[in-house]
């Protein structure tokens, strides 16, 4: 009886799970990516990841019968899954860049009922209140370095009054947190490097010019435009 417990199916205990372990490991995305065509495999891994993300955030509506989906958190979604290891993608560009869209989309649109502009439309105000609200977002966000293009979609949203209440504030940042907890948890198991809070590595916004690459990033010391011109011209010849 004790050779019995001490064995299971002719192997022994510690030997089996270690055998099963590896057998779930193969499973996870780097050691499929070794073996199957890796753009293939980063498709279905986005498919998947979308369905179980939508999935998850409507159960969790049922679960409290609220109404957690909204289109901008479409983007979210196909950005965490198909570029995890971006910037723009970490958790807290991603709560904090909603909370900010859902705040400043939430500001116009009582500034423009305080003037009596009637959101939704296509008159000459509601494209000017729409063109300030993704205008003052996009600085902010820029500024903050709170880069998630996704929450410039919830600013559009708030601002043509889809987001009335700070309630439906509150669960826009509530849907982005449970997006990123469950990305966090998804590529965990992936084996894919995905932060639990701020991005993996530093990223400035970069422009493509004639001369060269422009880093959009402060330094200590401002350069002059001697140096700047200088640091393009030998990026890149003239085209």
């Amino acid at each position: 009886m004790k050779e019995f417990k001490g064995t299971l199916m002719g192997q022994r205990i510690p030997d089996w799970l270690i055998w099963q372990v590896s057998k779930v490991a193969r499973l996870r995305f780097w050691f499929l990516a070794s073996r199957f065509d890796a753009f293939s495999l980063s498709l279905f891994f986005l498919f998947a990841g979308s369905i179980c993300s939508v999935a998850v955030v409507g159960l969790a509506a049922w679960l409290v019968s609220w109404n957690l989906i909204f289109p901008s958190l479409g983007p979210t979604i196909f950005l965490q899954f198909y570029s995890p290891g971006s910037a723009m993608s970490c958790p807290r560009n991603t709560i904090l860049g909603h909370l900010t869209g859902a705040v400043i989309g939430l500001l116009f649109f009582w500034i423009g009922t305080y003037f009596h502009i009637v959101s939704g439309g296509t008159d000459l105000e509601n494209v000017l209140l729409a063109g300030l609200a993704l205008g003052t977002g996009g600085a902010f966000m820029a500024f903050t370095r709170l880069l998630h293009p996704p929450a410039a979609s919830t600013i559009l949203i708030g601002a043509f009054g889809m987001v009335e209440r700070p309630e439906d504030m509150l669960a826009i940042v509530f849907s982005a947190a449970v997006l990123s907890f469950l990305a966090w948890v998804v590529h965990k198991m992936a084996g894919i490097r995905f932060p639990a809070w701020g991005p993996l590595e530093k990223a400035a916004p970069i422009i493509e010019t004639r001369l060269g690459r422009l880093i959009l990033d402060r330094s200590d010391r401002p350069e002059t435009m001697a140096e700047t011109a200088a640091r393009l011209a030998s990026r890149q010849k003239l085209k």
